[in-house]
């Protein structure tokens, strides 16, 4: 029998987005219905980090891989669940705290963030990724990296004025993008994993041609 929990975010019109202009609203219409046409359909508008997804190279490194140019063999296979939902707010990933971790090549960081899921608090103080224990999942071998907050960087920075397109513009993102490791944010229901060993994980974005980042269904499964 096989064991499956959902990591992922459902799509919904009130769900919150990380406010800037670059990244689209959730909007949710109806096109078609059984009374009129026979059928129901809808059209759908969303960025492309919306809820639960992927980003891929693309979303900070020019000309980097886009999302559809990902190996399947990377989204789906064994992946390590690291409990950190101990951490206090603004607590930093150190290279210290990831010498005591066994690392493999998909990781996933377990915050406890879900608690704050569409408040005004999920984008607020969540822990983050310094320079050096990104270096060292680097230098591991690491090649897919999950989290249950929303970024890997420092959520104090503030992305406008001359922050934007500077050294200091989401700098944890693209030391990772930038050597090729895929990040999964907004990951969901990371507490109802019963417990953290022997998952393997499948995250399957839309195959966008050219796409920087995708929506994704993302799941843990194991053997009984």
């Amino acid at each position: 029998m096989m064991e499956i929990i959902d990591l992922t975010y459902a799509i919904q019109e009130d769900m919150i987005t990380f406010d800037a202009p670059w990244h689209t609203k959730v909007s949710i219409t109806e096109t078609g219905k059984h009374e009129d046409v026979g059928r129901h359909t809808q059209k759908i508008s969303l960025g492309t980090h919306s809820g639960t997804h992927i980003d891929a190279p693309l979303h900070f490194i020019k000309n980097g891989m886009s999302v559809d140019e990902i190996p399947l063999q990377l989204l789906i296979g064994s992946v390590r669940i690291v409990d950190c939902s101990n951490f206090s707010k603004n607590q930093a990933i150190t290279k210290e705290f990831l010498l005591k971790v066994p690392l493999s090549k998909r990781m996933i960081f377990y915050f406890g963030w879900g608690k704050y899921w569409n408040t005004k608090d999920y984008y607020l103080d969540y822990p983050f990724f310094t320079h050096e224990s990104v270096y060292h999942l680097i230098y591991s071998g690491v090649e897919l990296i999950g989290m249950d907050t929303p970024s890997p960087d420092d959520s104090r920075i503030m992305l406008n004025g001359k922050i934007l397109k500077s050294d200091q513009d989401s700098p944890i993102h693209k030391l990772f993008l930038s050597n090729g490791i895929i990040l999964l944010e907004y990951l969901a229901n990371l507490e109802n994993v019963p417990d953290l060993n022997d998952w393997s994980i499948i995250a399957l974005p839309l195959k966008l041609t050219g796409g920087d980042g995708s929506p994704a269904r993302v799941c843990l499964i194991r053997r009984r």
